[in-house]
């Protein structure tokens, strides 16, 4: 009983990638996780078939061919993938951030960033808080730019490949899971104060990324008071009911083991 415990918990990080990756194709996922250094329960590479039985653990059906998607369009329509054909597009809910931004209101001070903006939610509650910036907010899609107008600079890009992103003072951002860590590594090189990354507690246990965040400058871990529900433009809410999160802070000046709490929902 002991020996399978221990297998279901060095699982959690894989199921969490692959959880991320709902509806990409089989191999990509083999690939990803093999990349990232996760291991199969009896520390083999990682294959088709591991991620046939993560999938049928988490409830989910293996994706299905374009061809045959297609005839289940209906079914097909509720994935979160499908939402998301592109790109990883989940609207943050604001549970997820008001606790952030009440719990050390002076790390928002100054011009803030948002390099994964979405909708700009994030800066835009900062700014109704009377921190005018002008703020910096980016996202890969051209749908956003109209939506981000009213926060100060706003650019369509790749923010791990742009040039030159702007000066800030602080980073607030729910990046793609898979690139969380070439985010706050790109930030450091623009970004002068905070960098809060919003992951699943399950980002810092692969044995390749924990070995990075022991010298990355971690300073926090904040967890969240509930389990996030990703928002998507129809109105729906996916729920995460798997995966609790936390808030990532690195600090430029940091040296040594971070510090751990527990953010409130203000009940």
């Amino acid at each position: 009983m002991r020996r399978t415990a221990d297998a279901h918990e060095r699982s959690r990080p894989l199921l969490e990638v692959i959880f991320n990756m709902h509806g990409a194709p089989i191999r990509d996922i083999v690939r990803a996780l093999n990349s990232a250094g996760h291991r199969a329960a009896r520390g083999g590479p990682v294959t088709h078939n591991t991620v046939l039985r993560a999938l049928a653990r988490m409830g989910e059906e293996a994706p299905q061919p374009p061809r045959e998607r297609a005839k289940k369009g209906a079914k097909a329509a509720k994935t979160i993938r499908a939402r998301s054909e592109q790109y990883e597009v989940f609207r943050t809910p604001a549970y997820a951030y008001l606790p952030l931004l009440d719990y050390r209101p002076e790390w928002f001070v100054g011009r803030g960033c948002d390099p994964s903006a979405g909708d700009g939610r994030m800066l835009r509650e900062i700014i109704s808080r009377g921190n005018m910036g002008p703020h910096w907010a980016n996202d890969i899609r051209d749908e956003e730019a109209a939506k981000l107008a009213d926060i100060g600079q706003v650019t369509v890009a790749d923010y791990l490949t742009m040039d030159d992103p702007p000066r800030s003072d602080f980073l607030i951002t729910n990046p793609p899971f898979t690139r969380a860590q070439e985010f706050v590594e790109r930030a450091k090189t623009h970004v002068s104060g905070p960098i809060c990354i919003l992951q699943s507690i399950g980002w810092q246990s692969t044995q390749k990324r924990s070995k990075w965040l022991r010298t990355a400058g971690l300073a926090h871990v904040l967890n969240l008071p509930k389990r996030p529900q990703w928002e998507v433009d129809s109105g729906d809410r996916i729920k995460s009911n798997v995966w609790d999160y936390a808030w990532f802070i690195f600090l430029s000046d940091h040296d040594g083991k971070p510090q751990m709490d527990w953010l409130s929902d203000g009940d």
